[in-house]
């Protein structure tokens, strides 16, 4: 029997939602799932779980940011390197990745779980 292609959890996937990023004019989309953070974790050789509740607070460190940028791109674009998205992290582009980020984690989280407001500038977030 012939094998078929299946588009399941590839950047074909109708089900992945992809926050958007421009960068220098090129588009980038980014999602996240568990196997893209521990792979990425492997290479970043950073704790990327603690990475991403840093995002929240803006208090994540230069590889932590990089290693959570390689694992939102690795669905839709498996073909860039680490040192090429490390190349896309400057002073001028980090505001647009941190926000990116925020929007590639919420929608990856369950309606239910959904991050209405992600805090700005390092704020916690309100107590319940």
């Amino acid at each position: 029997m012939a094998r078929r292609e299946s588009v399941a959890g590839t950047a074909l996937d109708p089900v992945i939602e992809f926050a958007t990023l421009e960068i220098d004019g090129e588009t980038y989309h980014l999602a996240y799932d568990f196997n893209a953070i521990a792979e990425a974790e492997k290479l970043a050789e950073a704790n990327l779980l603690h990475g991403m509740a840093a995002l929240m607070f803006n208090s994540t460190t230069a590889v932590q940011l990089r290693g959570l940028f390689y694992a939102g791109l690795r669905k839709a674009h498996p073909k860039m390197t680490l040192a090429q998205v490390g190349a896309m992290i400057r002073i001028d582009t980090m505001p647009d990745i941190r926000d990116a980020l925020l929007r590639a984690y919420n929608a990856s989280l369950p309606e239910a779980k959904k991050i209405l407001d992600p805090p700005a500038g390092g704020s916690p977030p309100p107590a319940n």
